[in-house]
Formats: C-alpha cells, sequence, structure tokens
C-alpha cells in the first residue's frame, strides 16, 4: 500500500521506486528517507499565503513538500538537504514537474546554510527520532535522528531566514509539540496554528502540525484531522486535505 493511502511507509512500500500522484511522480529510491504520511501531510496542510514569493524546505529528501507547494503557488521553492544522493534525485523529480523552472535544491547543511534573501515561508518534516537506536545505514540514520538536526538549531535558523511576519510549519510527533513550541517562541516565533492528527476520531494524537510566525501572532488556531473513521474508511476531512494529491481521491 502506497503512502498515498494514508498510513506510514512499511517496508514493503520502501521497496517501491516512486510514487505516482495526480500531478507528478516522485522517485526516492536514492533517498535515505521514504515517501511518507508525515510529508503529505504538512505539504497538503501548508497554504502559501498570497503573494508569497520564496518559501524554503529544509531537510527536503525526495522534494516532495517543494513540489506539492509548487502545485499550489507561483512562488519560487529552494530545497536543502545534506544527503548528495538526495538533493540529485529532488532536481530529477522537479525536472519531470510542469514547475521545474521554480524548484531549485541545494545540498547545504542547515545549521550553516546563508540564503541571499530572506523567505515568506519555511517548512520543514525534521528529523524527530530522539532515543531509538541507531539504523545501520548511516544516511538514514542522519535523516530520522534530530542529533543531525536539532530542534534549537532548527528554529534559531529559521527565525534568522524568516522575513518579519514569515511563516514556519513543521510536522512532529504530538508528544514533541509543547517543548518545540516553548523553544520557538524563545526565539520570537509564536504559535500561528495547531492541527492534531490522529488515526480516528477519539484516539490519542500521533502526530501535530505546527505553524509559527515570526512576531505578533492572533491567538492560535486549533484543528483537529483523523485520518478514518470509525469504519475505517478514510475521513471526509482527510479526503478533501489530500484530493489535489492523491490519486485515489
Amino acid at each position: 500500500m502506497p503512502a498515498g493511502e494514508g498510513r506510514r511507509v512499511g517496508l514493503d512500500d520502501m521497496k517501491k521506486t516512486h510514487f505516482d500522484f495526480k500531478q507528478f511522480t516522485i522517485y526516492h529510491d536514492k533517498c535515505a528517507m521514504k515517501v511518507g504520511t508525515d510529508g503529505v501531510l504538512l505539504g497538503a496542510w501548508t497554504v502559501p499565503q498570497p503573494g508569497v514569493k520564496r518559501i524554503l524546505d529544509v531537510g527536503t529528501g525526495s522534494g516532495l513538500i517543494a513540489i506539492m507547494l509548487a502545485q499550489k503557488c507561483g512562488a519560487a521553492l529552494v530545497g536543502i538537504d545534506l544527503d548528495e544522493a538526495a538533493v540529485a534525485q529532488a532536481r530529477e523529480n522537479a525536472a519531470n514537474t510542469p514547475w521545474g523552472d521554480r524548484l531549485h535544491f541545494v545540498q547545504a547543511d542547515a545549521s550553516t546554510f546563508e540564503p541571499r534573501e530572506p523567505f515568506q515561508l519555511i517548512v520543514c518534516n525534521p528529523p524527530f527520532f530522539t532515543e531509538s537506536l541507531s539504523c545501520p545505514d548511516s544516511r538514514r540514520d542522519k535523516a530520522r535522528h534530530c542529533s543531525a538536526l536539532p530542534f534549537d538549531v532548527l528554529l534559531s535558523r529559521a527565525a534568522t531566514w524568516l522575513e518579519p511576519e514569515g511563516l514556519f510549519k513543521v510536522v512532529l510527533p504530538a508528544v514533541q509539540a509543547d517543548g518545540f513550541i516553548q523553544m520557538a517562541w524563545e526565539r520570537g516565533l509564536q504559535l500561528h496554528g495547531k492541527c492534531w492528527v490522529c488515526a480516528k476520531p477519539g484516539s490519542r494524537p500521533k502526530r501535530v502540525l505546527l505553524s509559527f510566525r515570526k512576531g505578533a501572532a492572533p491567538y492560535p488556531r486549533t484543528e483537529w484531522l483523523a485520518i478514518r473513521d470509525q469504519e475505517g474508511r478514510y475521513t471526509e476531512a482527510y479526503m478533501r486535505l489530500t484530493e489535489p494529491y492523491y490519486l485515489n481521491f
């Protein structure tokens, strides 16, 4: 079952070389981290504000999120990643979309990356494992574990890269939300919106989508998204969110 079926990618899925979406195809066989529901959720949930001209995708991997955003806006998009092979594959993926001229991928370390201009929007599906055992594949280990990009470093850099009133959006395990929100506030990034993601209505959320604004922000809105209903069918809300991308919706 592909990522488009609304769950995290399993071992069988990781053997797939690519995933087909409605308007593009993502190859990920050269990437440490594969196409998964987390990235699709962040790309679908993020709605660039009118007039946004520059967007940054941190830890872009296959380029999935950047390409999803290119489908819904006219901004120039930059994706950065430590992994040279992933950057090469993201470039190949972008070249086979209608928006290749607006997609630019760079091998760079987020802790030292210095863009020529600030961004109005930054997105990131960050590495977040802190206590799990290291993976034998060193590339995948770096992609999975936050030691490769500590949250405090990510937030400090995002605050530097953003224009005033710019937005920063991430997807995280729900249990890490409070600490991340506190660290963001300490760096001048105010919580702007939050969406708890759960498997079924009433179940404990596994993921959270967070939006921050650089500078003052109105009282943050809170949303809930259940992927399936009690009968195991995809919810109308989940299908509506991902319909522009998934072939089956």
